[in-house]
């Protein structure tokens, strides 16, 4: 996809499955939100995938975006029921991990 709104819009339209995982756990709204493809990670959400989503090591989405300091695509996580409260692995959650940018979204501060 590499943010290709289009491409993703057609593959979601041709039946792929949102919810598919890789060898490491990540559906492909992981991948949106470490990127900070906002467009992509609403229509991902708009087609069922979950917020919430764990990888092998716990990652939320909202774990990859906050890491990468991506604002709006912690926002629109937030907007979607992302819990930003979920521990990884190593017991951090979110905002433990969360780029300077990014805390003041995660924290409403």
């Amino acid at each position: 996809g590499f943010g290709r709104k289009d491409v993703v819009e057609y593959l979601l339209q041709s039946g792929a499955n949102v919810h598919a995982r890789d060898d490491g756990g990540l559906i492909p709204l992981h991948n949106a939100c470490s990127f900070g493809h906002a467009e992509v990670v609403n229509l991902l959400l708009r087609h069922g995938a979950d917020p919430n989503a764990r990888d092998n090591w716990n990652y939320t989405p909202l774990h990859e975006a906050a890491i990468k300091g991506k604002t709006d695509v912690c926002i629109v996580l937030l907007q979607h029921g992302a819990e930003p409260t979920i521990r990884n692995t190593d017991g951090r959650t979110a905002l433990d991990l969360a780029d300077p940018s990014a805390k003041a979204v995660l924290t409403g501060k």
